[in-house]
């Protein structure tokens, strides 16, 4: 690490992590039931992996229940994203990719992980949490959108979702892991 180079972490989470044990069904796949039971409230962007917004996708606000609506309605179809620039096979249903969610921030008490050591120097998000990044009150917040001071996003997807190559925000060097339906890293 010291020689920025990539190394391979292992032991980092175990099944004491609610997002090991709420966000995963005993066969391995993603959970989806649990978010919408749980924080099916909860508004949230989806972008549309099948058409693009310049050099994004298009994006949808939508509740959690929705967009988990909307999964389980296209994996149900016979659509497949056939490539990343967004060409599918020609039927009507889209892709759904949730992306951006301050969940940490907007369930403070529900505590998916534990970060691992190797990344508790996180001073962006330490400066962040104690700073208001706008003047509601914490009364009026109640009725305002989620303050989204912080860099901890929650992202899901259907199969054959994906993202366009961009940088992160800052052009900082992310600690993200993404895994497929199958228990594979993606990325």
């Amino acid at each position: 690490m010291e020689k920025n180079k990539p190394v391979m972490l292992t032991g980092l989470m175990d099944n004491h992590w609610k997002a090991c044990t709420d966000w995963v069904n005993p066969n391995g796949k993603p959970n989806l039931q649990f978010f919408s039971t749980h924080f099916g409230s909860s508004k949230v962007q989806v972008a549309d992996c099948d058409t693009r917004d310049f050099t994004d996708q298009k994006r949808e606000d939508m509740l959690v229940s929705d967009f988990v609506r909307l999964c389980f309605k296209y994996e149900g179809s016979a659509v497949q994203c056939s490539n990343q620039i967004g060409v599918s096979n020609g039927d009507s249903a889209s892709v759904p990719y949730l992306k951006d969610w301050h969940f940490v921030k907007e369930y403070p008490d529900y505590v998916p992980y534990i970060t691992p050591m190797f990344f508790c120097d996180d001073w962006l998000n330490l400066y962040l949490d104690n700073f208001r990044m706008n003047t509601y009150s914490d009364r009026d917040q109640q009725n305002k959108e989620i303050c989204c001071s912080d860099y901890r996003f929650v992202y899901m997807g259907v199969k054959g979702s994906w993202t366009p190559l961009h940088a992160d925000v800052f052009r900082a060097a992310p600690k993200a892991l993404q895994i497929d339906e199958d228990g594979e890293k993606i990325r």
